[in-house]
């Protein structure tokens, strides 16, 4: 009985560790459509997963982005104004490509 439940709780901790360390992946941001068929541009698609393999969490949340998903109503205008992927961390400093390189963030596809 107790070796069954010291594998028990083994089996979750392994598992609930293993889940804690997985990558988030890809993330599309497809709303404000009517903003983006204005500029012509299809949604982004934001590589968490490869910003994860750069930077800490904390590099990023919560000075820039909040921890919850559609809490940052992230904006082209916002970016240029140095808020979001535009902030002096990002995409406005030597670190990445800059803003206006529109597709490679603009893909629509994962």
């Amino acid at each position: 009985m107790m070796k069954t439940i010291l594998l028990a709780i083994f089996f979750t901790l392994v598992i609930a560790t293993s889940l804690s360390f997985a990558k988030l992946g890809d993330m599309r941001f497809d709303y404000k459509a009517a903003s983006r068929q204005k500029a012509g541009v299809a949604p982004v698609v934001f590589p968490h997963g490869k910003h994860e393999d750069i930077y800490k969490c904390a590099d990023c949340h919560p000075k820039i982005f909040k921890d919850k998903r559609g809490a940052n109503d992230v904006s082209m205008q916002k970016n240029i104004d140095g808020e979001f992927c535009g902030s002096a961390e990002c995409h406005n400093s030597p670190k990445a490509f800059p803003l206006y390189q529109c597709n490679k963030c603009h893909t629509g596809k994962p």
